[in-house]
Parts: C-alpha cells; sequence; structure tokens
C-alpha cells in the first residue's frame, strides 16, 4: 500500500475512465516561447485550469528533420531565447479540474482537447503523446512531421511489420485489420516506386 498507479490505471472500467476525462484535464503542449501569452490566454477561455507549469524548452535544429523540430527561419527572427542553432520553447502543463467542472457546469473534455489540438497544429506547437489524445492520423501528421520517420519505417522494413507511432499513442483502439490496411496504403507507393 499505497497500490501503483499503473495498476489501478489497469484496473478501472471505461465508465470510470470516461468520467475522469470529461472532468479533468491533463495536458502537456509545448509552445514556442513567443507564443506563450497566446496559449495561456486559449487554456483560460477554454478550460480555466489553474494552477499551470511552466517549463522552458530548448528545441535544436537538427541536420536531419525530426517529427518535432523549431519552425523554419526561427533563427533569422532574433526572438527572445532562440539562438542560430535552437529555438526557445516552453511545456505548458495544464492539470487540474476545469473551472466549469468546479462550478458545476458542462464541459466536455472531448471537445476541448481537440480545439487545444487543433490550437498546436495552427501554431507550430507540439502535445507529447503520453496526453490524452483526440487528433485523427490526418492532423496526427499535420503536427508531427512524418518524412524522416516513414524513411526510416520503409527503409528498415518496419512498414506491414510494426505500425505506426499514431497507432501506438492513439486513444481507443484500431484493430488489427484498420491497422494493415494504413499500413498497406502507404506500402503500394513504396512498392510502385521499385517497380519503375
Amino acid at each position: 500500500m499505497p497500490p501503483k498507479v499503473s495498476l489501478l490505471k489497469a484496473t478501472q472500467g471505461e465508465a470510470i475512465r470516461n468520467y475522469y476525462h470529461d472532468n479533468h484535464v491533463i495536458q502537456d503542449m509545448l509552445v514556442p516561447l513567443y507564443k506563450v501569452g497566446d496559449a495561456l490566454e486559449f487554456v483560460h477561455r477554454e478550460m480555466e485550469v489553474y494552477p499551470l507549469w511552466l517549463c522552458p524548452h530548448r528545441l535544436y535544429k537538427l541536420p536531419v528533420k525530426t517529427m518535432v523540430y523549431p519552425e523554419p527561419g526561427f533563427e533569422h527572427q532574433h526572438r527572445q531565447g532562440d539562438t542560430s542553432y535552437a529555438q526557445m520553447f516552453t511545456d505548458v502543463g495544464v492539470y487540474y479540474a476545469p473551472g466549469a467542472v468546479l462550478r458545476g457546469e458542462e464541459f466536455n473534455g472531448a471537445e476541448a482537447v481537440h480545439r487545444l489540438e487543433q490550437w498546436l497544429i495552427e501554431n507550430h506547437s507540439y502535445q507529447p503523446q503520453y496526453a490524452v489524445s483526440e487528433l485523427n492520423e490526418k492532423d496526427f501528421w499535420r503536427m508531427f512531421d512524418a518524412s524522416h520517420y516513414e524513411h526510416c519505417r520503409q527503409k528498415y522494413g518496419a512498414v506491414g511489420t510494426f505500425m505506426s507511432v499514431y497507432y501506438k499513442s492513439k486513444k481507443g483502439r484500431k484493430t488489427e485489420k484498420e491497422v494493415q490496411e494504413a499500413e498497406a496504403a502507404i506500402l503500394e507507393p513504396a512498392y510502385a516506386d521499385e517497380e519503375a
């Protein structure tokens, strides 16, 4: 005693899980430093969750574009915290019951998360994949760059063998058939290139 959190999560039923998602916010977002004020206003307007966690995070410009990367041309803007080799971001953590829930009002957690994710995509920001996510596959790849990731998956034969990171981090479940169909859609253009 006390029991491990992982045990509690593994044994909670769907009703408890849904109640928790609808009545609590547990989100992180990685936002460019110069957009933190806008992010805080968005969280206040949409969720009213306090206190908030703010943690600086430097995102390095690498020779290969990874799934999470600085804004193109950031080094020419000379914004506070940025250098020629890294852009300053801030991890904004939002963890608590929303104001509407505390006042006994209606709060739709799934809709709030969806609006947050759309704001993140529009503002070159990221959502860590341990948070609750309502992203569909198209929006997931709008948030994260897949070019190098997919190149490596094809080069090393992972497509059709291992499911993509989207399916690994997605809230909800995909059937094996849905995963295979999605993988086949990726494989078809790859095989077409080999035949040409």
